[in-house]
């Protein structure tokens, strides 16, 4: 996954008003919150395509239903058709939705949900 990609996929969060940061949470707890971490495939063609799971993982204090609504919210930023772009380095992107579960925390007060997302980007190199 390209650095390019992972701040297309921060700027639309940011616009879309859902706390996020990437890899932990460093700022005032505010929630619910999200944090991003991405595994990328092996790539299968020469054609300069490379795909990504993006893996939002959004937690609250607050109810199951705070963190669904903060899903339709990325399920809208990220269609199934995909959310595309021309990043600044001329590499194509693409982010669908893909799926989501409830994640356990094993603290009553706390819930959490696994939002992925499948990312292809193609470069021009």
């Amino acid at each position: 996954m390209t650095i390019n990609g992972l701040n297309f996929i921060a700027g639309k969060l940011k616009a879309a008003d859902i706390p996020y940061c990437f890899e932990e949470w460093n700022k005032e707890i505010q929630y619910p919150y999200f944090v991003g971490e991405y595994t990328e495939s092996e790539p299968m063609y020469e054609n300069g395509e490379s795909e990504s799971t993006f893996i939002l993982t959004g937690t609250t204090r607050g109810s199951w239903l705070e963190l669904e609504k903060a899903k339709k919210k990325i399920r809208n930023i990220f269609p199934d058709k995909g959310a595309t772009a021309i990043l600044a380095d001329k590499t194509g992107i693409a982010v669908f939705y893909a799926s989501s579960m409830p994640v356990p925390t094993g603290v009553d007060e706390l819930k959490r949900i696994q939002i992925n997302l499948n990312v292809k980007e193609w470069s021009v190199d």
